[in-house]
């Protein structure tokens, strides 16, 4: 059985509200996007691959920071933090903005 994680081991935006702030973000943009779809692409000819890659590894973030999964390898929890996870996110909810309004 393994020891449960101590979440002050990785820093401040490892507590609870940081946990739930990431969860929130990543289930309404990941929402969004599938009820949605045109936020993206208007027509799948219009679809841009590097930017949409880049939000879903946001997403991706968001939700393994949110129900408090902690990679072991380095380069996969420097990826998967809120670190790199929240402005790919909110990057992410800008550029959808702007096709909506």
């Amino acid at each position: 059985m393994t020891a449960p994680v101590n979440y002050k081991d990785y820093g401040p935006l490892y507590a609870g509200w940081a946990r739930a702030l990431s969860f929130l973000m990543a289930m309404v943009l990941s929402g969004l996007l599938l009820v949605m779809p045109s936020v993206v692409a208007s027509d799948t000819r219009d679809l841009d691959h590097g930017p949409l890659s880049l939000a879903l590894i946001g997403i991706s973030a968001g939700f393994i920071h949110g129900v408090g999964y902690v990679p072991v390898m380095t380069v996969w929890r420097w990826l998967f933090s809120p670190y790199v996870g929240w402005p790919v996110m909110l990057w992410c909810a800008w550029w959808w903005s702007q096709s909506l309004f």
